[in-house]
């Protein structure tokens, strides 16, 4: 009878040697296929990046499209971009967004041309009104940022006066707020009625706004409430009022209440 248990328990002992030598040698396969999947996963990797950084992809061609008053230069600056870049070191959504950190971009889109190439598409702002500071001009676009500066005036645009002076700087809006918000409202009216009349407008007093056409007449708009509908009637009737070359006749327009416009000779 003890013959018999120890011969049992040897076929145990053999039989759970095996089943351990069987799982080592799984294991080890498992461990040797990982190894392999490893050093594949690796090469791969590291040919594609070194296929990535050849030559081929080396921008040799940078098309930027839309340009008026910028320059290549100052896109080139803005974004950190030069030919002989890496393709894949740009990232277009980062370079756009440098690119419409410049105050005289309104849009911009950029695309990699594959395999050397890069397009740029720049969508400029353009000034509506001007801004007389210390001998030049400050440029004002649409939203009621100053995108550039200028040492003449051509008499193409409107000049604004009586701003109360502070840090005007490109890329800012107007410091004088009470007052740079009525500008506002006009740059708006002027975006839509692009031919409306105005050669200056005077915000000194924002109760009693007042506004010069180009042919010298004197027109009062009253506070900057219904300032829009003022101004939207006086692109209507101002063809039908006298004019100082062909009537002679020296006067002031009264808008001051939009619903009842009066010429006012003097």
């Amino acid at each position: 009878m003890s013959g018999n248990l120890n011969n049992i328990s040897y076929l145990n002992n053999y039989s759970n040697e095996k089943r351990q030598l069987v799982e080592e040698r799984k294991e080890r396969k498992k461990i040797k296929c990982r190894l392999v999947f490893l050093f594949i996963f690796v090469i791969i990797n590291v040919s594609f990046l070194l296929f990535l950084r050849s030559p081929v992809f080396t921008i040799s061609n940078i098309s930027i499209e839309g340009l008026d008053k910028l320059s290549v230069e100052e896109i080139y600056s803005a974004g950190g971009i030069r030919e002989g870049m890496n393709a894949w070191k740009i990232s277009p959504p980062h370079l756009r967004d440098r690119i419409l950190d410049i105050p005289r971009v309104d849009g911009a889109e950029v695309e990699r041309v594959i395999p050397g190439g890069l397009h740029i598409l720049i969508r400029e702002k353009y000034p509506l009104v001007l801004i007389p500071f210390h001998g030049y001009y400050l440029e004002v676009a649409n939203d009621g940022m100053i995108i550039g500066l200028r040492d003449d005036f051509r008499g193409e645009l409107p000049l604004v006066s009586g701003l109360f002076w502070g840090k005007m700087d490109v890329g800012t809006n107007i410091p004088d707020r009470e007052r740079g918000e009525i500008i506002e409202i006009f740059l708006q009216v002027f975006s839509a009625k692009p031919t409306l009349p105005l050669a200056e407008i005077n915000v000194s007093d924002p109760e009693q706004i007042v506004v010069y056409t180009w042919d010298g007449m004197e027109v009062w708009l009253g506070g900057s409430k219904g300032l829009e509908k003022k101004l939207d009637v006086l692109m209507h009737i101002y063809p039908r009022l006298p004019s100082l070359e062909n009537d002679g006749m020296v006067g002031y327009l009264d808008l001051r209440a939009a619903e009842a416009p009066v010429f006012r000779p003097l």
